[in-house]
């Protein structure tokens, strides 16, 4: 036991001095100071679209599925705005699925998500969604991203997918045109609204 209280002796004297005991820190203060306003969003509305892929599944030898989550966020601090359409693709580019059957508002910072079923292989590989919003001009972009997860082999696999915004927004109408319309969409697929 002597030479255990020994050591440590010896090592004060050859070094000169005690090992520095780590001082505890303390917590940040929290500042009372809320940080700047953003300033708000004034410009006219304008109408935008954006294109989202999405993977319903896809084929490795055999097909993998995926459940699909469309997740909508209007990142704009100050700037409510409007969901007009939120339309579901196949790989051909036919629309399979509207999901909103009137337009959705969105409030800053809110979020929208909109979802398909696992066994749901309607949209194939090259499924995607278009989301057509409209608000002032000067807001922030939504952001837009897909997120897939499905069984392979014996464990899990999860991705995601991004969207961007098109430079020349889709006319609402030429949308609204094509072959199905909102009662033939499934309600066990119809997503939150």
């Amino acid at each position: 036991m002597r030479r255990w209280l020994l050591f440590p002796m010896i090592w004060v004297l050859a070094c000169g001095e005690a090992p520095a005991v780590p001082a505890e820190t303390e917590p940040a203060a929290e500042s009372a100071e809320e940080p700047p306003p953003e300033e708000p969003a004034t410009g006219e509305t304008r109408r935008r679209t954006v294109y989202v892929p999405a993977y319903s599944h896809i084929d490795r030898g055999r097909p993998t599925l995926f459940s699909i989550t469309l997740s909508v966020r209007n990142v704009d601090p100050s700037a409510p705005v409007t969901l007009t359409a939120v339309d579901y693709y196949d790989t051909s580019g036919h629309r399979v699925r509207r999901y909103l059957s009137a337009p959705r508002r969105l409030a800053p910072l809110a979020t929208a998500e909109f979802s398909v079923e696992t066994l749901d292989e309607a949209g194939g590989s090259g499924a995607n969604f278009l989301v057509y919003w409209e608000g002032p001009s000067d807001a922030h972009p939504l952001l837009t991203e897909t997120v897939m997860i499905g069984q392979a082999d014996t464990g899990y696999v999860a991705f995601t997918s991004r969207g961007v915004e098109l430079d020349r927004p889709l006319a609402r109408e030429a949308a609204a045109s094509d072959t199905v319309s909102p009662s033939s969409a499934s309600p066990a697929t119809m997503g939150s609204e």
